[in-house]
């Protein structure tokens, strides 16, 4: 990457905005005999473009904050070609650790980020929503008047597009991934929150992050619910309503709230012979076998003969055989990872899930409090109760079970 990138708006109304930027690239490709001749294909400008499903004024200062999101820590220096304050300017320069340039605002004032106190007083919550499990059910655990923002990413994330739809969300059409700037940072996920929030008068953003994402990890950010950097600068405070949910946690929150959405959010989460798609449906079957649950079977997705991934190889793919087995479909396990007969079936027998299917407490620790009444309400609906201290006590003991295949490999 150069040491340098400049945004340079070329068009900018409340129904699109480009981005002009000083880099080129070549298009993604995928295939082995495509990526062959990717070094063939010409160089193009790289220009960043966000289409807007409805009406969306967007300010300088979120714009700004939107386009730190695809820099990360990968550049030098930050140009802006357009107004942005000053305090917005020192809070990218603080997480990116680069220096950021921009033009000043004309008059003797400049507008001020805005304030986060004020903001709690508002008690909207954007949902970065994309159709699949974790985030559908976050839909069900938020307050009601939530608002949903979509990334269209186009190619092969087509298809969320066809289930998202559903929900009317603000879509935002945008050719990110099909750029370099998509390995930057995580966070470009979540730009679409950034970029609305002064619209839709948010003060908090959620995404569907589940407890696998903290591999069962204790003393984390995780638990003391740190806002990410370019989020807290837009005044949106993190409200991650199932990080405390295991994926087939979300998988009981959905049984209960919309088992009639379950097959159609299962057809847009994940590609054909994606290991993901491969996961979520052994999650759903196997909930369904231990609960007794009468259901229309989720198609069973196209995959190799030999599982992606071999017992040890990655933590989620591991635990989540492992739930499977343990509530009751050790047939399933196998389908998901090699080598799960001799070394995770046997430990199924003897360990103790249970908590898999509860929610841990310690992360809803510092959820912020206005939210917490839905979340505790919705969760008990759903039949979720909260971590007792043997459950605690069992996490740990799966947590160094799952390490341990890593170290045994």
């Amino acid at each position: 990457m150069p040491s340098e990138i400049c945004f340079e708006p070329l068009r900018w109304d409340s129904k699109a905005i480009v981005l002009r930027t000083n880099l080129t690239y070549r298009k993604s490709v995928s295939g082995r005999l495509m990526r062959a001749v990717r070094s063939r294909l010409p160089e193009r400008r790289l220009d960043v473009h966000f289409r807007f499903s409805r009406p969306l004024e967007v300010s300088g200062d979120a714009l700004a904050l939107a386009a730190s999101t695809l820099c990360g820590a990968a550049f030098d220096r930050i140009k802006f070609a357009f107004p942005v304050a000053s305090g917005t300017q020192q809070a990218i320069e603080a997480w990116t650790k680069s220096e950021v340039e921009a033009q000043s605002h004309v008059g003797t004032s400049e507008p001020s980020l805005r304030d986060v106190g004020q903001s709690e007083l508002r008690n909207k919550v954007i949902l970065n929503f994309s159709g699949g499990f974790d985030s559908l059910a976050s839909r069900y655990l938020l307050p009601a008047n939530h608002q949903l923002v979509s990334l269209d990413f186009g190619g092969r994330f087509a298809r969320e597009r066809q289930f998202f739809k559903k929900f009317d969300p603000l879509v935002i059409e945008t050719n990110i991934t099909e750029t370099p700037l998509r390995k930057n940072s995580w966070s470009f996920l979540g730009l679409g929150s950034i970029l609305a929030a002064d619209s839709l008068n948010a003060a908090y953003c959620s995404f569907g992050a589940i407890l696998e994402s903290t591999r069962l990890q204790r003393n984390t950010p995780y638990e003391r619910n740190s806002t990410f950097p370019p989020f807290a600068a837009a005044g949106l405070r993190n409200a991650p309503v199932t990080q405390g949910l295991s994926e087939v946690g979300t998988v009981r929150v959905l049984e209960h709230f919309a088992p009639e959405l379950i097959a159609e959010s299962f057809s847009s989460l994940a590609g054909p012979r994606e290991e993901k798609q491969v996961r979520k449906w052994a999650l759903v079957e196997a909930f369904r076998t231990f609960e007794g649950l009468d259901r229309e079977p989720l198609p069973t997705p196209v995959h190799p003969e030999k599982p992606q991934y071999k017992v040890g190889q990655r933590f989620v793919v591991d635990l989540s055989a492992l739930t499977v087995a343990w509530l009751g479909r050790p047939d399933l396990a196998t389908c998901m990872v090699s080598g799960a007969e001799n070394k995770l079936l046997p430990a199924a027998r003897e360990l103790d899930l249970g908590f898999m299917l509860r929610a841990d407490k310690r992360l809803y620790r510092n959820y912020p409090a206005p939210l917490m009444a839905r979340l505790e309400e919705q969760l008990r609906a759903a039949g979720i109760e909260r971590y007792t201290p043997k459950d605690e006590e069992a996490c740990e003991d799966v947590r160094q079970f799952v390490l341990g295949l890593a170290q045994s490999e």
